[in-house]
């Protein structure tokens, strides 16, 4: 049996880090991206300016006070897919099995790339070394027989870190971590757990019906079916009222989740809506679809109509999100007018992606709430 080999890899502070890319004038400074007017919050906040205890989804007028010297630049989200499709593409080159999660963060599977590569260490090595060298952008990760694993080793070794957890040493390397750590625990429920005494992982571990619940060891094998989600999110520089402003938004994020939906070959079952108004208050809302999709339009359709069912009248809104779960590659019906119908779609949807990651982002028009197609 193939031993399973997952390299989960994180950009760090990756908006800032581009800016410093793009602008090595920028290096070793307090570079921080949103917030800029006071009224909008941060997405991004180089190593440098943390150190003053700026975070991202801060308001601006707080990481103003922190970090005075702050030089604070406008979100360039067009500029930061480019150079996301540009890791993703280094990443593809050492295998074909790429996971996006997010815009600056994947999941590598490593999984008998020996032949061709070396040893799965020595890959990842060569990944974070490659991209810094091409792209002039620091990367964490980590390496590990399970997704769960490799992603909280890449958490741990930020900033510009690699952490290998080796096969039988899972346990050891867990047993002292906050479950805050683990996906899929958030505040709510990690105040559950610790009410009853469970505050490590190891601890976790040690309770069997909390350990099949929350932590799983055997994801190495193929499956039809997904656990990760795709998805995207944007902090506005100033807050919205108006629903058009909104969808416009919304399009921007749908395309991006879309195109990393059809780079894996995945289709969405659910889709969900992110809003969060100028008070911080958030809300998220789901709505699962009989037919799976990876169309822009589908998915807009879906996400535009959780935004006018939930949206609060004329409140104002600073953050927009959408993100794609229930993962599937195959193994669902439907009749042969939709599925021929949906394979064209998919593959005018592809010729766009090809167009734009050989001709940029600006090739073609993205198709707008004002003029979507019908």
């Amino acid at each position: 049996m193939t031993m399973r080999w997952y390299f989960h890899i994180d950009m760090d502070a990756f908006y800032a880090s581009v800016e410093q890319a793009e602008n090595p004038a920028l290096k070793g400074k307090p570079v921080i991206v949103g917030g800029k007017s006071g009224r909008g919050v941060v997405t991004s906040a180089s190593y440098e300016a943390r150190k003053y205890g700026v975070r991202s989804a801060m308001p601006g007028f707080q990481a103003q006070r922190l970090c005075p010297q702050g030089i604070f630049l406008p979100n360039r989200h067009s500029l930061y897919s480019d150079y996301s499709e540009k890791v993703f593409a280094i990443l593809e080159d050492y295998s074909p099995a790429v996971h996006g999660l997010s815009i600056d963060e994947a999941l590598v599977d490593l999984s008998g790339t020996e032949k061709l590569f070396g040893a799965p260490i020595v890959t990842a090595e060569r990944i974070i070394h490659r991209i810094k060298h091409d792209l002039d952008l620091p990367a964490s990760g980590g390496l590990a027989s399970s997704r769960v694993i490799a992603k909280i080793a890449a958490t741990l070794a930020k900033p510009q870190g690699l952490i290998h957890v080796f096969p039988g040493s899972e346990e050891n390397f867990l047993a002292p971590l906050s479950i805050s750590l683990v996906p899929g625990i958030g505040p709510k429920t990690r105040d559950g757990l610790f009410a009853r005494g469970v505050k490590t992982i190891g601890e976790l571990l040690a309770r069997p019906a909390l350990r099949a619940q929350y932590f799983d060891f055997g994801d190495g094998g193929a499956s039809r079916r997904h656990d990760h989600s795709i998805g995207s999110e944007t902090t506005l520089e100033h807050p919205i009222t108006r629903v058009d402003e909104m969808e416009e938004v919304l399009w921007r994020l749908v395309e991006e989740v879309g195109r990393r939906l059809r780079r894996e070959r995945l289709f969405a079952r659910c889709v969900t809506v992110k809003i969060r108004y100028s008070d911080f208050t958030t809300l998220t809302r789901s709505l699962t679809v009989e037919t799976p999709t990876c169309v822009d339009r589908e998915i807009f359709t879906v996400a535009a109509a959780l935004l006018k069912k939930n949206l609060a009248p004329a409140r104002p809104v600073r953050l927009l999100g959408v993100s794609a779960s229930a993962l599937l590659s195959a193994g669902w019906q439907e009749s042969l007018f939709d599925a021929g119908r949906g394979r064209a779609m998919e593959n005018l949807y592809r010729g766009i992606d090809r167009l734009r990651e050989k001709y940029g982002e600006s090739t073609i028009g993205a198709a707008t709430p004002r003029r979507r197609p019908r």
